[in-house]
């Protein structure tokens, strides 16, 4: 019996896109339109005859001009595949894309619309048509994804189209022992940019570093306050203490999640991020923001510290043994994909019997 076939639409450069598609493969026939190009690992498994990628200049912000340009044209690329099910990642463009055609162009295929977190907490309150195409795009949907469930609240409150929520979590646990922890080191991988406050995780460093000479912070990642929190470093006499690693593979990263012991992520805006789940797993101690999305992973003070000032903060952080255990604990029972994904494809397969 022939697999129904599954439209991944969205940028297929993005590793989340490639956590997708490796789980989807194992039950239905998975194609790729991607504005932009594709991820190197996911042209190992799926045939070329399955990939469309176009190399667009677009940004990835939400209701972009540059797509809707390109909607007769997309229409004929999903005709021309003919899926059963379309499923566009990031609402507010390609999510909105893939509405028009199927509600204004007459294609009728199963919509799934797979919400990253800024498309929904962040662009809809920028404006009325914002907004609009954020509910017209749920509204559209048969069915909507979310990674966390305060996501999950904002999106029933925009529509009552069904929303199933489970994180973008890992492919499997991986191995990870205590005594391979180096109970000195810092690890932040977060962009350096406005919304991820790297200075907050600079400063906060700092603070814990007061009470440990020999405590030292690895900065992965780059973005464009790279040089001013290379300044803050200096001006605050931590150069010789803080390293900044710019991009690291995927492999690179999991060695610093071995030997780290804590692990910050302190963005204004977040849902659940995978580099959480990472650290997690790894068994380190999270040092996070105040958001909602956090608190669903982390109790202050048990398995992690929810960063409220840099004077307070320290005075919540856990056992490290008990949180080492604890974090595995949470990621095994509730962060591996393969198991998650699978409440996407049951609905599907119960609810969509035609396909």
């Amino acid at each position: 019996m022939n697999k129904p076939r599954y439209l991944l639409f969205g940028n297929a450069e993005s590793v989340h896109m490639l956590k997708w598609a490796k789980e989807l493969i194992k039950h239905f026939d998975v194609f790729i339109i991607s504005p932009l190009g594709v991820h190197s690992e996911i042209i190992k498994f799926i045939p070329d005859t399955n990939i469309i990628t176009l190399n667009l200049k677009i940004n990835q912000d939400g209701g972009n001009v540059a797509l809707l340009k390109k909607v007769f044209l997309f229409k004929r690329l999903i005709k021309q595949i003919n899926p059963a099910i379309v499923n566009a990642h990031y609402i507010t463009s390609h999510g909105f894309i893939a509405a028009i055609i199927r509600s204004l162009l007459g294609l009728k295929y199963v919509l799934v619309q797979s919400a990253w977190g800024t498309d929904i907490l962040v662009t809809p309150n920028r404006s009325f048509f914002y907004k609009f195409i954020t509910k017209y795009s749920l509204n559209k949907a048969n069915i909507v994804t979310s990674d966390s469930e305060y996501m999950s609240d904002v999106i029933r409150n925009l529509s009552k189209t069904k929303c199933i929520t489970f994180p973008f979590g890992l492919d499997y646990l991986p191995e990870a022992k205590i005594e391979d922890k180096d109970l000195n080191l810092c690890f932040s991988n977060r962009a350096l940019t406005e919304n991820y406050n790297i200075d907050n995780v600079i400063y906060a460093f700092a603070s814990m570093a007061l009470k440990n000479g020999n405590l030292k912070l690895i900065v992965a990642n780059d973005g464009a306050k790279r040089n001013e929190l290379i300044e803050i470093t200096k001006n605050i006499g931590l150069s010789d203490r803080i390293e900044f690693k710019g991009f690291l593979s995927a492999s690179q990263q999991n060695e610093i999640y071995k030997k780290s012991t804590y692990y910050f992520s302190l963005p204004n805006s977040d849902s659940t991020s995978v580099s959480l789940l990472e650290a997690m797993a790894y068994g380190c101690i999270p040092i996070l923001s105040d958001l909602p999305a956090n608190r669903e992973w982390v109790v202050n003070g048990k398995n992690g510290v929810i960063y409220t000032t840099k004077e307070d903060f320290v005075n919540h952080i856990p056992d490290f043994s008990v949180a080492f255990n604890e974090n595995r604990n949470i990621i095994s029972k509730r962060g591996i994909f393969s198991d998650s994904i699978l409440k996407l494809v049951n609905v599907i397969m119960s609810e969509f019997k035609h396909i």
